[in-house]
């Protein structure tokens, strides 16, 4: 039989080797991690967790997140307490907020190489990028004081990074989210939650919000002329000339 000690120590090491498991699909856990989290882990890993509605507090400007059934509970007094944001989503090891507005006829740019680095010349590489925000911040810089034909600058990019849900004039608070352009990972898994986010939208918002069946712009580039964009009336995905214009739908790291 196991001493106290024994049994502790068993503990641990089956403990470090959920927490080394758990990071070998994308985590960066410790062994601090609650043991009681990792099934939502698991599931967040595998497929989707869920998704929730992004507010802001009016007061203070405290985040806050709500699933559609416990928003829908609240009095419209305590509604008002808050400035929604977006939804949240968390899958596949990932999480981000949505904007609920579409931006249109937006080119990516002109012809420029930004590097090597975000040249994504293998869709298996595309498709694992999900750092929005950095890639946003190098399309926007690459392209300062850039001038081509009628395109100017990063219009796509700049869009994204531009975009306020609210304002202080317009609203009382100012809206402090780093917004930017998805990375093509991010495109495909909002595609393929379509439905469900749509359906939250609807309810929160109105229909007015959901995704046009329109092509979207990602923040990934596949050469100096061409750029990924996800087609959200059949779920196709191409690199296409940056020149040509599409939708923007912000999101922002959570």
């Amino acid at each position: 039989m196991a001493t106290n000690e024994q049994s502790v120590t068993l503990l641990r090491i089956n403990k470090r080797a959920q927490v080394d498991a758990l990071n070998s699909l994308g985590y960066d856990l410790t062994e601090g991690a609650r043991a009681s989290e990792f099934p939502d882990l698991v599931r967040w890993a595998a497929g989707l967790l869920d998704l929730t509605i992004a507010a802001n507090r009016k007061s203070d400007n405290r985040k806050f997140f709500f699933t559609l059934e416990e928003w829908q509970s609240l009095s419209a007094t305590e509604q008002d307490l808050f400035l929604l944001r977006g939804i949240r989503v968390r899958a596949w090891a990932h999480s981000f907020i949505v904007a609920p507005d579409n931006i249109t006829n937006k080119a990516w740019g002109s012809s420029r190489n930004l590097g090597n680095a975000y040249n994504f010349a293998s869709k298996h590489d595309v498709y694992e990028y999900y750092d929005a925000e950095d890639a946003t911040s190098v399309i926007i810089d690459g392209y300062s004081d850039v001038t081509s034909g009628s395109v100017v600058g990063a219009p796509a990019a700049e869009a994204a990074r531009a975009y306020k849900v609210f304002t202080q004039e317009r609203d009382g608070l100012e809206d402090d989210t780093v917004w930017s352009l998805p990375t093509f990972a991010q495109l495909t898994l909002i595609y393929r939650f379509r439905t469900e986010i749509e359906a939250i939208i609807t309810a929160v918002w109105s229909s007015d919000f959901k995704f046009l069946n329109q092509q979207y712009w990602s923040s990934c580039q596949w050469d100096s002329g061409s750029a990924y964009r996800l087609d959200f009336n059949i779920g196709s995905g191409y690199p296409e000339n940056k020149t040509q214009l599409k939708c923007v739908r912000p999101v922002a790291l959570n």
